[in-house]
């Protein structure tokens, strides 16, 4: 198609009033053959897809909207943590906190107890506590006592 006819197809296609389009317009199309048939072609594709255009504007029915965001929640993959949401999950979940508060609770109170810590008398001796070894407690000079466990630590052997 060639540029006089080109720039004003949409018009022409539009029937809109024969005045707006340029004499030019007319003139080549009376003389060109080539552009008259793809326009012509044009045409009757304009006429049936006026055809299939709907009469009104179509509205979507009252909660349309509201349907359509129920069936995208109702498709939307289910989380595992969810669960913990539910009736039965916030029970299971208190169920299990209790059960650990209890048993630490337990753990700390039965644990053997020892009032102070025991570390060797001689700190610079490098050997850990033992039972037949002399002890003495920690919290007196804290000076002492971070030399004395950096002492034990750095030299601890498994045996």
């Amino acid at each position: 198609m060639h540029e006089p006819i080109e720039s004003h197809v949409e018009d022409y296609l539009r029937r809109s009033d024969s005045t707006s389009l340029p004499a030019g317009f007319t003139s080549h199309l009376m003389s060109c053959s080539e552009c008259r048939a793809e326009l012509s072609a044009m045409e009757k594709h304009t006429v049936v897809i006026r055809a299939l255009r709907p009469a009104a504007e179509a509205e979507p029915s009252a909660g349309f909207y509201a349907r359509v965001l129920e069936r995208i929640d109702a498709q939307r993959p289910v989380s595992f943590w969810t669960i913990f949401l539910q009736p039965f999950g916030r029970r299971l979940a208190v169920a299990a906190l209790a059960f650990a508060l209890v048993m630490g609770v337990y753990l700390v109170t039965t644990e053997p107890g020892m009032s102070s810590a025991v570390v060797a008398e001689n700190p610079l001796g490098g050997v850990l506590p033992d039972e037949d070894q002399p002890a003495r407690v920690l919290g007196a000079n804290t000076d002492r006592d971070r030399e004395v466990v950096f002492v034990n630590l750095a030299t601890y052997r498994q045996q």
